[in-house]
């Protein structure tokens, strides 16, 4: 085989796998008021919390998305994952956001479910902005 055949047959082969790549299919972008609204939906104990001060589940995921839009790529890649991962925990437990964020907060290493006190804090953060943010103004993220 000459050096111009080997040539060919390394083209052909990076041919074939950059068309690989490109029919791979692409993960879906995360859509954060759906991502949400899917870790809140049936939490009785944050809708009462909500409900004290005027607000429900519409004005907290409203607020996550306005605080979301801000965040640096770091601290929304640790809030995604630990939303993802409070539905994870919440699916068919009957566990409310509150007690899932109670079973994280005692996991300081992250060795029982992969969320480490540093990333869980980060995380946590624009959740808790957003929380408070509906309390305090609950039509302060609405679109107008």
């Amino acid at each position: 085989m000459g050096w111009g055949n080997l040539k060919l047959s390394a083209g052909l082969l990076a041919g074939l796998i950059l068309s690989a790549c490109a029919s791979a299919p692409a993960e879906p972008a995360v859509q954060p008021l759906e991502l949400c609204q899917k870790m809140s939906a049936d939490d009785a104990g944050l809708v009462e919390r909500l409900a004290r001060d005027g607000a429900d589940l519409d004005d907290f995921c409203a607020c996550f998305v306005t605080i979301e839009a801000d965040l640096d790529a770091d601290t929304r890649l640790q809030t995604f994952a630990l939303m993802r991962r409070v539905i994870e925990m919440r699916e068919g437990t009957g566990r409310t956001t509150e007690d899932v964020a109670e079973l994280l907060e005692d996991d300081r290493d992250g060795s029982l479910y992969g969320i480490p006190e540093g990333a869980l804090k980060q995380g946590a953060q624009p959740i808790e902005d957003s929380l408070t943010r509906a309390r305090r103004n609950p039509q302060s993220c609405r679109a107008s």
